[in-house]
């Protein structure tokens, strides 16, 4: 997998549509500053999904469309096509080949595309998963990305770490599921809530409808019984008045005669069973009604006992109100205790951060007259080493002149030994002559001077000693003669031009000289080698205690940190007690107006109280009413039922002495008038007992039944029943309906949601294992390949990884600690800009080798470095470029000369960037720049083109 080809449109400074083509191994993209080689990597990161405007360098994301120049006009649209080869499956996806495409609308639209179908910006994210790339995946190495891996909080640095190891999917399926779960968990809670209030409704209305279900079973039955009472009755009635009837009709001829004298009594009892029926139906309407009191009676029983609740409620709602307004109110006096406290430490804080400025400052005033030293030191070795080399070329050209004098000396000595014909075997024997004659001469001296003091002992006279002293002379003379014979002779013999050759002006006093001269300059580089020793030892020294001092300052800078961090975190709680406190004087006075809210509750509850206990006195003393009056009413239908019955006896005595049979058939007709009525009351008690006519039954007539006092007890059994029951709410079971319904959705969905949080507890906890065990792996591997990475681009010198907290190894941040060679063992904050580069793409090439991304892009992170360690970061990336395909912003030469292809930036037209392409080539032995003319390029030091030349193999 690699990048095949860029096509960018109308994004930042590419207004016209630009299509780059990627090669493998290396390629440098350059250009000069501001030509917009870094929107190249924006375009890039944000066709791979990035969303934050920051990174993009804009303040909003429509900024990143071209906004036109002094000649354009802005676009309305920006698009970046990305075409990556996928012949490895590398990608979660058959094709071969998969183009990204983005496309943003200045109305703020944004589309995605994966080989030209239309996505999410979450299928871009998961189909790059694990592979190393990614907006902020390692396959895109920054400045910025260099400060993010070597940040201060280790923390930041784990997603490469992540990446490597493949749990970037893992972590997020974790967070998504731990997400769920955490949303799971409030449904839950809220289902259980809702549950909770629903399952008491759920209670109440299930006793309600299951008594509103007996009442109406009852009710029911009872309109049965009733119907079957009255059916039996009226069938009684019915049969009884046609058999009256028929015997009327029997009687009814000699009846005829006699009718006209009994209308008048006979209209006399139907008035008075009129007022009867009158009185019967008001007595129903009395027990209706004393039936409704009884009814509301109990209603406002259980309305009283909710407002004695509710009365109970408010009570303790004060009591807690009150409770809780002491607890805040010692709340706040602790708190504002705290507060006090706080600022005391603040104060002391304060103090300690005047002291360490002052110390901090005397240390900065040592370390820079250390630095100050160190610098004169340097400057004084620099100039004795350019002393040395001015002294070690004179030395040169000393030598070559001595070399040159040595060999016309040779030249000399050869032609004057040649003009004086100079023999060394004469010279040898006339010395030897010289010598023997000199050796003759001191013997004899010596004989002499013994002689004379043998002769100091004798007697010989003067005389004697006188000769031989003479004859003495005489021979020491002879010998001194021949002695300078022998020495002229062997002067003869000596070669007299090497006077000429060691006189002042001889060549070999020049060489004496010259070698004088090289010797004062041997002991002046000696010297100056010495005092380069001693500096270079005071150095080492003043290394130290710089290395001291910035320790020193170091430690009391983090110690100032920390005064400063507990300042903050002091003035920050302070501000939080404030917060605190102000928050807790409203909680005070919302539980105050609570407490007075309740109390006037209270007085609400019991004004109701007081006014439901008198309705009930009331429909009390109403029912006492309507039963004394029912109680007269009674005793009056009594009286006019005995008045019918006494009008009926004065009847027939009147008329028992008329003739039986007129006796009789009045007596009939009064029995079957008496039927028709109780016929007449029993439909009309029907109707208005039930709303309902009996009419509506009369097909049941002819069914068999029970007997009368049968079915009369077991209504008097079911009416029992139904009184008993007090108060039923007709609507309960409709009601029982809707909450049962209610209940058993939230039941089935609490099973639900606790079967989903189970299966999500055990996902996580599988995902966090299998990560966990992902992620030790790759990052022991890391830690390993960084070490030797590490000693491979510094030369030497070690690193380590430590995890931060290895007991919780998916949040634990990762510590680097670096010592390049001849340093000691230090965090990176302390390392110079080459250094953190360095340790970065250490770090860099360390995860490469356990999960190489396909391709890599690096945005001047070469920047900081020297030539030295670009050697050594080129050496190194030449080998990972067999494997990964790298892609570098660059300015330096030696990078430039180290790729095999070059993407060239440039704005022939301001404010609108173009591409030029390039290759290295290789002619007369030097690597060159070639365009597509084969024509040599230059650059200056800010990638400048200084013009073409063709270049000849």
């Amino acid at each position: 997998m690699f990048l095949k080809s860029l096509e960018i449109y109308g994004f930042k400074s590419f207004a016209d549509k630009v299509n780059l083509e990627f090669s493998d191994g290396i390629t440098s993209l350059l250009g000069p500053n501001g030509c917009g080689k870094s929107n190249i990597v924006d375009a890039i990161k944000w066709v791979l999904g990035e969303q934050s405007t920051k990174t993009l360098r804009a303040g909003r994301m429509e900024d990143i469309i071209f906004n036109g120049t002094d000649t354009r006009k802005p676009l309305q649209v920006a698009e970046v096509s990305l075409v990556i080869s996928n012949e490895e499956r590398h990608l979660s996806i058959e094709e071969a080949e998969v183009e990204i495409k983005r496309r943003i609308f200045r109305s703020g639209e944004s589309e995605y595309y994966l080989n030209r179908n239309r996505v999410l910006l979450k299928n871009i994210r998961e189909l790059f998963y694990d592979t190393g790339v990614g907006k902020s995946a390692y396959s895109i190495l920054e400045q910025g990305k260099i400060d993010q891996i070597l940040s201060s909080k280790p923390e930041d640095r784990r997603y490469i770490f992540e990446e490597a190891a493949g749990i970037s999917r893992f972590k997020v399926q974790s967070i998504e599921a731990e997400r769920k779960l955490a949303k799971t968990d409030e449904n839950i809670l809220q289902v259980e809530t809702i549950l909770k209030e629903v399952k008491r409704n759920y209670e109440t209305k299930k006793n309600q409808a299951a008594k509103a279900a007996s009442y109406r079973t009852l009710k029911q039955e009872q309109f049965s019984l009733e119907v079957d009472v009255q059916l039996s009755t009226l069938k009684s009635y019915i049969m009884l008045r046609e058999s009256k009837i028929e015997l009327k009709a029997r009687y009814e001829r000699e009846f005829e005669s006699q009718k006209g004298s009994l209308t008048s009594c006979d209209q006399e009892i139907e008035q008075m069973q009129d007022q009867l029926r009158a009185l019967g139906t008001e007595r129903i309407t009395m027990q209706t009604e004393l039936q409704r009191l009884d009814e509301s009676i109990k209603g406002k029983a259980d309305k009283l006992d909710l407002l004695t609740q509710r009365f109970r409620d408010f009570l303790q709602q004060k009591d807690q109100a009150a409770a809780r307004s002491q607890v805040i109110l010692e709340h706040i006096e602790r708190d504002t205790a705290e507060i006090d406290q706080k600022l005391d430490e603040m104060a002391d804080i304060d103090a300690s951060v005047i002291q360490l400025e002052e110390e901090m400052a005397r240390n900065q005033k040592a370390l820079d007259a250390t630095r100050s030293l160190l610098y004169g030191h340097n400057q004084e070795i620099t100039d004795l080493e350019g002393q040395n080399m001015g002294l070690d070329d004179s030395l040169e050209e000393l030598s070559l002149k001595i070399k040159e004098l040595t060999d016309i000396i040779v030249i000399q000595l050869e032609e004057k030994l040649k003009q004086s014909g100079y023999n060394q075997n004469s010279k040898e024997a006339a010395r030897a002559d010289l010598v023997k004659a000199i050796e003759y001469m001191r013997k004899s001296l010596e004989e002499q001077t013994q002689l004379l003091k043998q002769l100091s002992h004798t007697t010989l006279s003067s005389q004697d000693l006188v000769e031989r002293q003479l004859q003495f002379h005489q021979n020491l003379s002879i010998a001194v003669e021949r002695i300078q014979a022998l020495f002229q002779k062997y002067e003869a013999m000596q070669p007299t031009f090497l006077d000429e050759l060691i006189s002042p002006q001889g060549t070999i006093s020049e060489k004496h000289r010259l070698d004088d001269q090289m010797a004062a300059i041997r002991k002046q580089v000696q010297s100056n080698r010495e005092r380069i020793a001693y500096l270079r030892e005071e150095n080492v020294r003043l290394g130290l205690e710089l290395e001291r001092y910035q320790g020193t300052i170091s430690d009391q800078k983090v110690a100032m940190n920390q005064l400063l961090s507990q300042k903050s975190a002091a003035k920050e709680w302070v501000s939080k007690l404030q917060r605190s406190v102000t928050e807790q004087e409203y909680q005070y006075k919302d539980a105050v107006k609570l407490s007075e809210t309740a109390q006037e509750r209270i007085y609400e509850t019991q004004e109701d109280i007081r006014s439901v206990e008198g309705e009930v006195k009331e429909n009390k003393n109403r029912i006492a009413m309507l039963n004394a009056d029912l109680k007269d009413l009674i005793v009056v239908i009594e009286q006019q039922s005995n008045q019918i019955r006494s009008k009926q006896d004065q009847k027939n005595e009147r008329y028992e002495e008329l003739q039986k049979m007129r006796s009789e058939k009045e007596k009939l007709e009064l029995q079957i008038e008496q039927l028709a009525s109780n016929i007449a009351v029993l439909y009309t008690n029907f109707f208005d007992n039930y709303g309902k006519s009996l009419k509506e039954f009369e097909g049941r007539l002819s069914e068999e039944t029970l007997d009368i006092p049968v079915l009369k007890s077991r209504l008097e059994e079911v009416r029992k029943n139904i009184e008993g029951m007090g108060y039923i709410n007709q609507m309960a079971e409709e009601e029982f309906g809707e909450v049962k319904e209610q209940y058993d959705f939230l039941t089935k969905q609490l099973d639900d949601l606790n079967r989903a949080k189970a299966d999500l507890d055990a996902v996580v906890l599988q995902i966090k294992s299998r990560s966990e065990e992902l992620f030790l792996a790759s990052y022991k591997q890391i830690s390993q390949n960084f070490q030797e990475m590490f000693r491979r681009l510094f030369g030497g010198g070690r690193a380590e990884l430590t995890l931060v907290d290895p007991e919780n190894v998916l949040e634990s941040g990762i510590d680097i600690l670096a010592q390049p060679p001849g340093k000691k063992l230090t965090h990176l904050a302390l390392l110079s800009g080459g250094e953190r580069s360095m340790t970065a793409v250490a770090l860099l090439f360390a995860t490469y080798l356990v999960k190489p991304s396909p391709f890599c892009i690096l945005d001047e992170i070469d920047a900081a470095l020297d030539d030295r360690n670009i050697g050594y970061f080129l050496s190194v990336l030449e080998e990972f470029a067999r494997k990964s395909q790298f892609i570098i912003i660059t300015h330096n030469k030696h990078t430039v000369m180290g790729s095999q292809t070059l993407l060239g930036v440039t704005q022939m037209e301001p404010g609108v960037s173009t591409m030029v392409s390039y290759r290295i080539g290789n002619f007369a032995g030097e690597q060159v720049i070639l365009n597509d003319q084969q024509q040599a390029v230059s650059f200056d030091e800010e990638g400048q083109s200084l013009g073409t030349s063709v270049a000849r193999k």
